[in-house]
């Protein structure tokens, strides 16, 4: 008869049942590069996010607008050299010309208007 034990006298390991048709189990893939990867992105994420609350913002600086105010019309003075001459319909100032001092604009009523939430103007 076959002696189930080898010669240190511990039985010998029973080879597994497979069942019939059955594939071997593939191999997983390596998940370090993926870790590595995702590890990139979350550290790139903190920083941005970190540098955001850190950072103070940058105020946005917008000109004043003042409404019923006509835009004044830019002036662009040209000294003209000897010989030059001006162009058809351009004003021409004489360099001796003492200079205007423009009037202040007037000054406008403030008109008040008072309404409701929904919009109706109150007498």
């Amino acid at each position: 008869m076959l002696d189930p034990t080898d010669s240190l006298g511990s039985p010998s390991p029973r080879p597994k049942p497979m069942p019939a048709g059955s594939r071997p189990v593939k191999a997983r893939p390596d998940a370090n590069p993926m870790r590595l990867a995702l590890g990139a992105a979350g550290l790139a994420t903190l920083s941005a996010i970190a540098g955001a609350i850190v950072l103070p913002p940058k105020p946005a600086v917008y000109q004043p607008v003042t409404y019923g105010q006509q835009a004044q019309p830019a002036i662009q003075y040209v000294q003209l050299q000897v010989g030059q001459t001006a162009p058809p319909g351009a004003m021409v100032i004489s360099s001796s010309a003492q200079p205007v001092a423009l009037a202040p604009p007037a000054a406008q009523r403030q008109v008040i208007i008072r309404t409701t939430q929904s919009g109706k103007v109150l007498p």
